[in-house]
This record gives structure tokens, sequence and C-alpha cells, in this order.
């Protein structure tokens, strides 16, 4: 196959000292856009017949390359997603010309240029020259938006299967060094952090309720402004501040990297404030003096999620659908999101929320959002009210040490017995209502409480008969773990 037909000004290679090697896992070649676009051709195009190769050789000549800032002193494994945004942001700003007049390329056109910048970037992944960064990604899809609309109702999913959390888990709980992406993914999935608030985390904003021994929170104060690593009070809105239940689990993994990142200070004397220290550092740990103090940017975060989602199992597709339909305006306003990772983490958190049985009001606390219900404030959510919230978040699968304790499970339940019947209550449990019906009036029902140390607790027993129906139930809680504990 003839290599493309493509003008000679756009040069093939840049040489430099960094063009050169191996790097992240990738071979460092000197092969510009247009020169990995060459050299890959067989692949690209192998699917296009003649007056295809010419169509679209004639659209990286006349259109693509002409706006791809500093294109031939950039070699391909230098670009990101944004470079690529910013193409296509180039593209439709400029338009073409159609007769002497300005006219904007359609849809289906910019679809077709996203098409022939994708198919570059894959095939140079496949090569090794680049890491596949457009993997779940709007460029993976080339549909318009009415086939989108109806794809998406069967495609996108909201949030993730039990086996997705499953490999999400372990791999961001995977080392307590491992790099501070990882620890910023750990707080978006467990606290359902937006990426610039889990950036934004310091190990000061991490403590223990005065009364309430052993139940953390985190106080989400500040997040990273967009595009950098500098710190912005509170977040989107003034809704944003607040404090979140830590489940016990991972306040142990965290306060004990804490504990690695106190023994670097102590050990370099380093003039640092531990608690004004990011939790989740542009560093790993495994090294003797890393960069503890560097802060992540939100973006760095987004890029670390999309090869994490890779591992986790989870489809590019769904990822790259679900980007596509955040950029419409309608989906911004439902979803108060712009970012495919901070939605899918948040919206995966609210799930677990619903599930263990919080109301709408503590989980729009929760996620930051406004809250809808006029008698509640966000001042109301005092430290009594967060160990209260935080004793229902213990039973969520994965990040609690006792979810799988069945004894323990809130919830209703129902069953039918004949003869005698025991029914055991822990001691930790703060109120318990019993409900127990004869099946038939004229039955006589002797019931007994019996508790070891009778002293301080109080107990009612009211009489009364009602017509019962036995109703088909289910303990929803329980189900809930018992699907955790089935896919192991």
């Amino acid at each position: 196959m003839r290599r493309p037909l493509i003008s000679d000004q756009w040069a093939r290679e840049y040489h430099s000292d960094e063009s050169s090697g191996f790097r992240d896992g990738i071979m460092i070649t000197p092969l510009t856009f247009c020169g990995a676009l060459e050299d890959l051709y067989r692949g690209i195009a192998r699917h296009w017949n003649d007056a295809t190769r010419k169509k679209y050789d004639r659209d990286y000549n006349n259109v693509i390359l002409p706006h791809i800032e500093n294109h031939n002193s950039r070699i391909i494994s230098s670009y990101a997603i944004k470079d690529c945004e910013n193409i296509l942001l180039r593209i439709q700003e400029d338009g073409y010309d159609n007769k002497g007049v300005k006219t904007e390329y359609s849809e289906s056109a910019l679809n077709h240029f996203k098409y022939l910048i994708y198919s570059v970037f894959y095939y140079a992944s496949l090569a090794g020259y680049c890491h596949d960064f457009l993997w779940g990604t709007k460029f993976e899809i080339n549909v318009e938006r009415e086939a989108l609309a109806v794809r998406s109702k069967t495609l996108i999913k909201k949030s993730l299967s039990i086996d997705q959390e499953k490999k999400l888990i372990s791999i961001i709980m995977e080392s307590l060094k491992e790099n501070g992406r990882l620890i910023a993914l750990l707080l978006m999935f467990v606290l359902g952090l937006r990426d610039g608030e889990a950036c934004g985390l310091d190990f000061g904003d991490i403590y223990e309720l005065p009364y309430y021994k052993g139940c953390y929170v985190a106080v989400i104060k500040q997040s990273t402004i967009p595009d950098t690593n500098k710190l912005q009070s509170s977040g989107k809105t003034w809704n944003t501040g607040r404090r979140i239940p830590i489940p016990k689990k991972i306040v142990d993994f965290l306060l004990e990297r804490k504990a690695i990142v106190e023994r670097i200070v102590k050990d370099n004397a380093l003039e640092m404030d531990i608690n004004r220290l990011p939790v989740a550092a542009d560093c790993d740990l495994y090294h003797d003096l890393p960069d503890i103090g560097k802060r992540l940017k939100a973006d760095d975060v987004t890029e670390e999620a999309r090869s994490v989602f890779k591992q986790a199992g989870i489809d590019s597709e769904v990822l790259a659908s679900l980007e596509i339909e955040m950029e419409e305006e309608s989906a911004r306003l439902e979803i108060s999101e712009s970012n495919v990772t901070a939605y899918l983490l948040r919206r995966n958190f609210a799930t677990h929320l619903k599930i263990l049985g919080l109301d709408y009001p503590d989980i729009q606390y929760l996620l930051g959002h406004c809250i809808d219900d006029p008698y509640i404030n966000r001042p109301d959510y005092t430290d009594g009210k967060l160990y209260q919230l935080g004793k229902h978040m213990a039973y969520r699968p994965l990040v609690n040490y006792n979810a799988d304790d069945h004894v323990k499970l809130p919830g209703f339940c129902e069953e039918q017995f004949s003869g005698r019947k025991t029914i055991s209550i822990d001691s930790d449990t703060e109120c318990v209502s019993v409900r127990i019906h004869a099946l038939e009036k004229n039955d006589v029902l002797k019931i007994k409480v019996n508790p070891d140390n009778l002293e301080g607790i109080a107990y009612t027993i009211r009489n009364g008969y009602k017509s019962y129906e036995p109703r088909r139930t289910i303990n929803i809680l329980q189900k809930y773990i018992d699907d955790y504990d089935y896919m192991n």
C-alpha cells in the first residue's frame, strides 16, 4: 500500500534529547503525528478503498495537520487528551470556506475528523509509540447524537458492577506506598469526592470526632483550581463544604500512609507541617525522598482513572458514550458533573448510600449538593448526626472490615415459625422493635424478655390484635451483602 498523499511541509521526525529511548513502558520515537501517520498507514487505511484514501488523505493534509499546534516540533508520545480536544475545537471554530462564506462543519464532518485523529494515536499505541490515552474517550465513538441517544438507553451504566468494584478496590489499595493518583481515586470511590476535592484533601482534614471514639471524618473545604494544582476554598458551589464519615478500613489505610509520610519528614529533617501535606501527593513513597508536598492536578487523576478502569474491566465504549452524553447541556444540568471519572464514582457512591437506607437530604449533603428539604440545613449535620450516618455507612462492603457480619445488619426481616423461638439482639444495638403476630386470633403468645444485664435497659410490651397477612419481603441490606459475598 502506498504512503498517504501528505505535503512535504509537515515534518516527519523531530530530533531532540527527549526523542529516543524508553519511558513509562513506551518506546520514544522521533516520529511526529505526520510521521506516525505515514509509518502506520498500512494499518490505519487497511479498510479504505482508493477513493476513500484520497479523500481522507486530503482531510489529513488540509484540515487536521494545519490545526495541530507546533506539529513540526512535537513527537507522537508528547500528546495528551487536551491536545486532541484542542485540534477538534480549532477545526470547529475555523470552519471552511464555501464560495467566500465561512461555514461551520456539520456534526458528521466533525465526527469524521475525530475518527481520523483517533486512528493515528490508536495505531501508534499498538506500535508502542505512545500510551492509549484516548481509550474510553469520545474519540472512540464515531456516531451522531441521535444514534448515541438511542444506544445510551441500554449502553450507559450509571454505577459499577460488583466485580468491577472488587477489581477496582484491589488496584487502588494495593500498597500503602502507591502513587498518590491511586490514593485520589480511592478517596473518590469511598467518599464520593470530585477529582479536584480529592487533590485538595490534606492529612489535617482527616480527624476523629471528639466525643465519638473511632468515628473519623474528612473535612471537604478546598479543591484544586482546574488545570492547576493550586488550591481554592470550597469548590463548584457553596454547597461543597461538608464532612464525610470515613469507613474504619479506609481510615486505617490512610493513617498508616500518613505515618510513612511522617517518617520521611522526620528522617530527612524536612520543615513541613504534616497536616498541610496532601493525602494524594503527586508521587509514590518507594523512594528515599519523594516529593510529598507536590499536589496533584485533577487531570492527572482523570488520566490515571482511565488506566485503572481499563484494568477493572470497564467497557471503554461505555465511558466514551457517557463523555459525549455529558457534553449535552441537558446532561450537565442533570448530573452536575463535567468529568466522566468523577460522575461515575460519585454516582456509584450515591447508589451505595441509597441502598444503605440514607435519606435524600443526607445523600445530597454527603455529595456536596444543594439540600432540597427546606427543613434541613447544612449546620444540622452535627457530630452526632455524622456519627449516625457513619453507622449506616459501616455496612458498605469492600471498604469496611465487618460489612459481612450478618448478625449486626440493620433492616427489616420477616419469618414464620411454630413452637419456641429465641431472638438474640446484639448488645451494641440502640433500639430494636420486634412485632410478633399470631396467625390465628385465639392463639396464645408467651413472651419473655431476658437481657443479660437488665439494669439500664428499657423495654415495653404492647398487646393488641390485628389480622395479619404474611407478606413476601426481602431484607435489602442482607441481599446487598450476600451479593458481594457471592462474587468472591
